[in-house]
């Protein structure tokens, strides 16, 4: 809140950092060497930032604040969530067929013989082009979005 944040932004910020760190601990690959309470401070203070950036605005430190040192395992955490972020947004504007393609190819797992009964479609190559079609909307969207601009001009 001390700085340019309200009491609801600060709720939200906090809120993500807790997944954030509940994503670390499910997937396996937590290590923690410091203490709790300064690993959830860093992450909420890093996506406090990302958000002042993608605001447009520059975020003013305050003096008090300690700077932690952070781990490059955190940054690709954090890079990571928003790029989750990214793309659960763009897949709700992408449509009910894209989206239900994508859900039995990736996270169900199907094959394209499946698909295509799914969609009542004539062909595995037919299953094939619907998905590389939603597949090139994805990534439209993507290249035109303003998180992917904004990684590139980091």
């Amino acid at each position: 809140m001390t700085n340019s944040g309200t009491l609801e932004q600060a709720k939200d910020v906090f809120q993500d950092g807790i997944i954030v760190l509940f994503n670390r601990v499910r997937w396996g690959d937590f290590l923690l060497t410091g203490t709790l309470k300064g690993y959830l401070y860093t992450i909420c203070r890093n996506l406090w930032l990302m958000k002042l950036r993608t605001a447009g605005r520059e975020p003013t430190l305050e003096s008090h604040h300690e700077r932690i040192p952070l781990e490059d395992d955190l940054f690709k955490s954090l890079e990571s969530t928003e790029r989750q972020r990214l793309i659960a947004g763009l897949l709700g504007k992408l449509g009910e067929d894209c989206h239900h393609i994508f859900d039995l190819f990736y996270y169900q797992k199907l094959s394209m013989s499946k698909i295509m009964d799914a969609f009542g479609l004539g062909s595995e190559q037919a299953a094939k082009n619907k998905k590389a079609q939603c597949l090139g909307k994805l990534r439209e969207m993507v290249m035109t979005s303003n998180f992917y601009k904004t990684a590139l001009t980091d």
